[in-house]
């Protein structure tokens, strides 16, 4: 008979959350887990509590020897006893998703919908593939939510990230403020941290321009780029921002930038608007001493001026958030021939060094799930975000966040579900799965016999519409579906229309190889939008 044993009754509801979500996730999927029905105790609660009751000699053993990483947890499971215990309370309840994911085969593949289940070799129901300890390849994983007011989907997102290890989620103010009510409960439950900031200084100097930026269709619609040379302002902006976050449940970290357009003040913008946010991290200080304040190094407009430190001395008093926009994903960072991606990695690996030796954090932020960027030709790439985790993690990078933007305009096509598989792979990789793992129970999502062909059709849009994104810098501000908008396409016509030509064909050939059963469903409906998208471009552009 299996018992959830109780331990000293802890008052942190994030604990209390992850044994309730053990209870019901036992009555749906225990069956699944073969060895869970014979096991006679389970223990589920924080490292130093399973240590104090002398539940796990393992467990006390190996916690003197190393230095585990913030939200690492453990999973030890023997054929009378299973403990699943976490650094924290909601490390505990990723351990807790993580077992049913590693013993039971359950996978969270898209918000909002059931679990994917995936068959799971004998052999791992009885001994672990890895761990008992299981550390994060970064310390910070988040999913940032600009300008997307949508309550149901926000909450599936906040249940989603729980259950894929991801502990960040990071709104606008303006954002935050409309969403607050629904979703705060739901982030506390989990002990998600939220981080507050974005495009949205004029929340707190013009809300009515606020508002009606946040109904635009993206973020990107501001006029004119704030004046940080200006001190006159800055302190009672400050103080208002401070009495908004006293009360913010969860709240870890202010990250706010500059408005989306180059500077004004040429050269020695950002070291300006740095010091705008040390003196935020001042006016948040004695309120909120343990809340984190970090600056954004971002190429707005492609102003290289907004993004590379040029010799000035990295912040002691508050992180960095590194964006570089335009990137061509075709290539890893590393290996890229594009000349802007070049710059941008020199950037970077001037920044990492710098805020290392001033005790402070680095974070990389990303676009992997961002339809203003990528546009209706959206790439699902996972092999590229495997590819990138590993190398942000060789530079040392300690946080990865991915932007989530809508693509309207386009009511037949499901754009939410097509940035899922680039949203878990991100989620996945950020925890150092590999490739081959992670798309094994990415494909656990379709029927059995179309499995293949979503394979295919996956691999292929990863080859051929990753091009697209070669064009962003080239093009900018438009893309390549703006042809409409270029006021002289002629110099790129014919190479775009090469290239819009290649991926119909190659997307109608996966298409057409495909067996009936796989015709229908989500996957088919994006890949047909691709195609049609393609057409509808490539026309544009011979026009």
């Amino acid at each position: 008979m299996t018992t959830l044993q109780s331990l000293p009754p802890s008052r942190d509801p994030v604990l209390a959350f992850a044994r309730q979500e053990w209870e019901q996730l036992s009555r749906t999927y225990g069956h699944l887990w073969g060895s869970l029905t014979r096991t006679s105790n389970i223990y589920i609660g924080l490292w130093e509590e399973i240590a104090a009751a002398g539940l796990s000699p393992l467990l006390e053993q190996s916690m003197p020897l190393q230095t585990p990483k913030k939200d690492s947890y453990w999973i030890e499971v023997s054929p009378d006893t299973i403990i699943i215990s976490g650094e924290s309370a909601h490390s505990t309840l990723y351990a807790v998703y993580d077992a049913f994911k590693r013993y039971a085969g359950v996978n969270w593949i898209y918000p909002g919908e059931p679990a994917s289940l995936i068959d799971i070799p004998h052999s791992i129901t009885d001994t672990q593939e890895a761990g008992p300890l299981f550390e994060p390849w970064f310390e910070r994983r988040g999913f940032v939510i600009e300008n997307l007011y949508d309550p149901p989907y926000i909450l599936d997102m906040i249940d989603w990230l729980a259950k894929n290890r991801v502990n960040e989620i990071f709104f606008t103010f303006t954002l935050w403020d409309r969403i607050k009510e629904e979703a705060a409960p739901e982030i506390v439950k989990r002990g998600l941290s939220l981080t507050l900031g974005g495009h949205s200084m004029k929340f707190f100097l013009d809300k009515k321009e606020a508002e009606s930026l946040q109904a635009a269709d993206h973020p990107y619609t501001a006029k004119q780029q704030l004046d940080y040379a200006d001190v006159s302002w800055q302190e009672p902006v400050c103080d208002l921002i401070a009495a908004y976050c006293a009360d913010v449940p969860n709240l870890s970290r202010v990250s706010l930038w500059p408005e989306d357009l180059p500077a004004e003040q040429q050269g020695d913008f950002l070291p300006k608007y740095i010091r705008f946010t040390a003196l935020l991290k001042d006016r948040l200080r004695p309120a909120l001493p343990e809340l984190t304040v970090e600056h954004i190094a971002y190429n707005a407009g492609l102003a290289w001026d907004m993004l590379e430190r040029r010799g000035e001395p990295a912040s002691g008093q508050v992180d960095t958030l590194y964006a570089f926009w335009g990137r061509d994903y075709r290539s890893s960072l590393n290996h890229s021939p594009n000349a802007a991606d070049i710059r941008a990695i020199r950037s970077l690996t001037d920044w990492t060094p710098a805020v290392h030796e001033k005790q402070r954090k680095l974070s990389v932020f990303e676009y992997y799930s961002d339809h203003f960027m990528f546009s209706a030709l959206f790439p699902s790439m996972p092999a590229r975000i495997v590819e990138d985790a590993a190398y942000y993690r060789s530079l040392g990078v300690d946080g990865l966040t991915n932007l989530i933007v809508p693509c309207p305009g386009y009511p037949d096509y499901p754009w939410k579900w097509a940035t899922g598989l680039n949203s878990y792979a991100f989620s996945r990789a950020a925890w150092g799965d590999c490739l081959e793992s992670i798309l094994r129970d990415y494909y656990s999502y379709y029927p059995e016999d179309g499995r293949e062909a979503v394979r295919q059709w996956m691999e292929t849009v990863e080859q051929a519409v990753t091009a697209v994104t070669a064009w962003n810098t080239v093009l900018f501000p438009y893309r390549i579906v703006d042809a409409d908008k270029i006021p002289d396409k002629e110099e790129h016509r014919s190479d775009v229309i090469s290239l819009l030509g290649s991926i119909h064909e190659q997307l109608t050939a996966a298409l057409e190889q495909a067996p009936p059963s796989a015709a229908h469903g989500p996957a088919a409906l994006y890949l047909k939008h691709l195609i049609a998208q393609a057409e509808v471009c490539r026309k544009a552009w011979a026009s």
